[in-house]
């Protein structure tokens, strides 16, 4: 287990939380992975009925991150690229198959990948703090975690392809708004409700709980296993793309501009 992965029983909640806030929760794959394989951990145990994932520090995840990308060099193999996009969408269907409900805290950024974690999610609440992006297209990528799947589903078509396709990043407010999260509270009441939502969620009966995930999920996850080869094959020609290429040392530059701005 990382350090950059805090995971903890409390009681029949099992907390789960991403612990990189010099880089806002921005994931790499081993982390990625390793979220997978919490996830696994805790479902074989037995003894949580409910995991609450979020971020530290104050936002949720930022997505992949980019300095450890660029890290890989300016001509990274496919194979090493596979790997990657394979370690992030296990984090994915982690969730979706967690036999207890995942209810992701969102605080902060919920951005590209950190987005379709959220979306992954059998609930989400939200910090009036929260904004949301997609922002795969402003960097010359396209989802990878399922959110062609999740994100449709939740908000609508036109919605999702609004969000998905002009990167536009929404309030939490927003997103309440158009069914992207369940519930905003301020967050001054942020632990409160975690606590009082936990407390309502645990208890119901165990097995029941259980059972109504399993069907309600089970219907959609042989579609969004399809749906993440599709998106795993169009991101890794985005990925060896010249457009994401330029569009990543644009970022890198204005990164460098900031910190040499006395």
């Amino acid at each position: 287990m990382p350090d950059e992965l805090l995971s903890h029983a409390d009681g029949a909640v099992h907390r789960l939380t991403i612990n990189r806030p010099a880089r806002r929760n921005a994931l790499i794959p081993d982390l990625a992975r390793a979220i997978a394989l919490e996830l696994d951990r805790i479902g074989e145990a037995g003894r949580a009925d409910l995991v609450v994932l979020r971020g530290a520090g104050g936002h949720f995840c930022a997505g992949l991150d980019l300095h450890w990308f660029r890290g890989l060099g300016t001509t990274p193999g496919a194979s090493t690229l596979q790997h990657g996009l394979a370690d992030f969408q296990a984090a994915v269907l982690g969730v979706i198959r967690c036999p207890v409900p995942v209810l992701a805290v969102i605080e902060g950024t919920a951005a590209g990948f950190g987005l379709d974690l959220a979306l992954a999610c059998d609930l989400r609440l939200a910090s009036a703090s929260a904004s949301f992006t997609s922002a795969f297209a402003n960097v010359g990528l396209v989802p990878d975690g399922g959110s062609t799947f999740t994100l449709p589903r939740l908000v609508g078509t036109g919605r999702a392809l609004r969000l998905l396709l002009a990167g536009e990043t929404i309030d939490a407010g927003r997103a309440q708004a158009v069914g992207l999260v369940d519930q905003v509270v301020d967050a001054a009441a942020l632990e409160a409700e975690v606590a009082a939502l936990a407390d309502r969620l645990t208890a119901g009966a165990a097995s029941s709980v259980r059972a109504i995930k399993r069907l309600v999920r089970a219907q959609e996850l042989g579609a969004l296993e399809q749906a993440l080869a599709a998106e795993g094959a169009a991101q890794l020609e985005a990925l060896q793309g010249g457009e994401f290429r330029r569009r990543l040392e644009a970022f890198a530059a204005r990164l460098a501009a900031r910190a040499e701005t006395p």
